[in-house]
């Protein structure tokens, strides 16, 4: 295995070829993109993107790391705000369902179709893990103020709520007519019904 470069300038390096790939990736999407594609990008010549990653695959986990990481602490910033279980369920149901899918979700699901027999698997893996445990610690701080009262184990409600959200960001993806406040309104009154409380307007 070859050493990495190190030191300041490296990371920098690695930074913009990874930036570079976001853009290839959002431009084109995950079938456009290759180590050529990249140094073309980025102005570079191939031999300078394999030189700062081992292999394409590792950039492209490391871009898709960069987005998953984005995407969790936003939502971690959510969970840490000042407020009742209700409103900060609220605000997480706002997140997780847009009314728009932004580049950046939509290569998310896009990348799904790939993660199978690479990588990303794990990164999709862990990301999906992380929000199944940012809810259920939400549900769980909601129960015990008696704000909410669990029909089902919290993790189940947290792993149907994560399931609910997927299902309807694909929605415009695939064409389905419905607006992005139809949508969180069925997230929502899955909530309402397993946690037997009413949410607050986001």
């Amino acid at each position: 295995m070859k050493s990495m470069p190190q030191g300041t300038k490296a990371e920098l390096r690695r930074q913009q070829l990874v930036a570079a790939t976001a853009r290839v990736v959002r431009r084109g999407g995950v079938d456009t993109a290759s180590v050529r594609a990249v140094a073309e990008e980025a102005q570079v010549s191939v031999g300078s993107v394999l030189y700062y990653f081992e292999s394409f695959d590792e950039l492209l986990r490391q871009c898709m790391a960069n987005v998953l990481e984005e995407f969790y602490s936003h939502r971690l910033r959510v969970i840490a705000a000042p407020g009742t279980a209700a409103q900060r369920l609220a605000k997480m149901i706002e997140l997780g369902v847009p009314d728009e899918i932004t580049e950046d979700l939509s290569l998310l699901y896009e990348t799904v179709a790939i993660a199978r027999n690479s990588p990303l698997k794990q990164l999709h893996l862990s990301i999906v893990d992380r929000q199944v445990d940012l809810y259920r610690t939400l549900i769980d701080v909601g129960a015990e103020s008696g704000e909410f009262v669990p029909r089902s184990p919290a993790g189940v409600i947290a792993q149907n709520l994560i399931a609910l959200e997927d299902a309807y960001d694909l929605y415009p993806l695939i064409g389905v007519p419905m607006t992005g406040p139809e949508r969180r309104s069925n997230v929502r009154s899955y909530a309402e019904l397993a946690l037997g409380c009413e949410l607050p307007p986001a």
